[in-house]
């Protein structure tokens, strides 16, 4: 069987959007697969002007490391890595967080859009043959929306003793801190925290009862499908994008409002049957449709059609 000859570029974080697409395409038998960009270690952007370093078993090291300090450095030209290839690719796939390279020679150029609520990509519209956007609200004429997924072998049910009512592990932006805090206030038990990652991400969700969510942008964010992935049922603010995917009262539950997410808590801590329905329901719909294997198979359908 011929292989499909595959370079991957982007920044190498030991947990980034990268990271779950490198793992798909690593389960899959007919993908040749090197992958390239600045290598961060253990390090990554998050917590403030410092950020964080994460536990060393997670550092993934890239077939072709470059040093950090290029992650500050967009739009270079790509002859540096093409010379330490093995080949000439069949599909180079860009993978931008913030870090991407002038058009590369390869025989199909795909860029994916990580981040379009908070990065502008304008310019990396131009340096690709297909351009797949993880957001719909953020698509531009010519976009091809690439939704966020869950990883099936990170993301899974586990059995495990429940010590928390509710879950959310991210960042700590204020209108989650006010709904943590009016949880609380209710008698409720919650895990709140960053950090946590793969393993012990999957962990602290499982010891949960509800998955919390709240999209601080209204955009259909990763942890959508992940807490589906693991089996936990789902309370997350409303969003235009959601009903595109899933339905309200099937799949999960949602809220506009403080109160309302208070109320909408207590019913799925008070009734555990509907809860677990409202739990499996998601997860048959998300393992169906929307692992990053999923994504990958969409991508080489679109691009090799």
């Amino acid at each position: 069987m011929k292989k499909i000859r595959v370079c991957l570029t982007g920044i190498i974080y030991p947990l980034a959007m990268l990271s779950y697409f490198v793992r798909a395409l690593e389960r899959r038998d007919d993908i040749e697969l090197v992958t390239c960009g600045p290598f961060t270690g253990d390090w990554i952007p998050w917590g403030g002007a410092n950020g964080m370093r994460l536990p060393f078993k997670y550092v993934k090291t890239p077939n072709i490391p470059l040093p950090r300090e290029l992650a500050q450095q967009v739009g270079l030209a790509p002859a540096f890595i093409e010379s330490r290839l093995p080949w000439k690719p069949d599909l180079w796939l860009q993978i931008d967080a913030g870090w991407w390279l002038q058009k590369p020679d390869a025989e199909v150029v795909a860029h994916i859009a990580t981040d379009p609520h908070v990065l502008d990509y304008d310019k990396q519209r131009g340096q690709c043959d297909y351009f797949f956007n993880m957001q719909r609200s953020y698509m531009k004429e010519g976009d091809i929306h690439l939704p966020y997924a869950f990883d099936p072998v990170i993301h899974k049910q586990l059995d495990i003793k429940r010590e928390y009512d509710g879950c959310l592990v991210g960042l700590q932006y204020e209108t989650r801190t006010q709904l943590v805090r009016a949880l609380r206030g209710a008698g409720y038990s919650i895990e709140y925290s960053i950090g946590a990652v793969y393993d012990e991400f999957n962990v602290l969700y499982n010891k949960s009862r509800v998955a919390l969510n709240w999209s601080s942008l209204l955009d259909l964010n990763a942890r959508t499908f992940e807490a589906m992935g693991m089996g936990i049922p789902l309370l997350t603010n409303r969003i235009p994008a959601l009903d595109e995917f899933f339905e309200e009262g099937q799949h999960y539950l949602g809220f506009e409002t403080i109160p309302e997410a208070v109320e909408q808590f207590t019913y799925l801590i008070d009734d555990y049957t509907y809860a677990d329905y409202l739990a499996l329901c998601a997860y048959e719909e998300v393992i169906e449709k929307h692992t990053y294997d999923h994504r990958i198979q969409q991508i080489l359908d679109t691009v090799f059609e």
